[in-house]
């Protein structure tokens, strides 16, 4: 499936649901492969990106589980083969990484308020850390943009 009929065939499913979140969902996964095309990739690279959205069997009409279930196997594609990663990829991961080591750290310091206290610092830190690989990302174009 090339990927300017994989854009209309979202943009046609997105025009048949209301909901918001559906909608949202819709508009990240055009705009992913929106961008995706204006980037500076050889023919090959096309046809692998292309091979692995037909392998996503788009064109069946899958549900909203299942075709954002394809989503998350795109960007994985996309992360492992090409090292494209989504606009705040590692800053999500840095907050997540720092609660978890942030909350055992502010627990041994003090039971209620050292936990919170904990899971904050360590979002801070984990943030701090990753915006800047985020940003080398943008600035090398290994970044994808997740809005129209």
């Amino acid at each position: 499936m090339k990927i300017t009929e994989a854009i209309s065939f979202l943009g046609k499913s997105k025009k048949e649901t209301n909901k918001k979140s559906r909608i949202k969902s819709y508009n990240t996964f055009i705009a992913v492969l929106t961008d995706l095309q204006s980037k500076d990739l050889s023919q090959e690279e096309f046809q692998e990106i292309e091979k692995q959205l037909e392998n996503l069997q788009l064109s069946s009409k899958p549900r909203f589980k299942e075709l954002n279930r394809n989503f998350s196997k795109l960007q994985q594609f996309l992360k492992v083969k090409f090292s494209l990663t989504i606009e705040g990829h590692y800053t999500s991961l840095g907050i997540a990484i720092g609660m978890c080591f942030g909350i055992p750290i502010g627990a041994m310091i003090e039971s209620y308020i050292g936990a919170s206290l904990g899971m904050t610092l360590g979002m801070l830190i984990g943030i701090a850390i990753v915006k800047s690989m985020d940003s080398k990302a943008e600035i090398y174009g290994n970044s994808l943009k997740t809005t129209l």
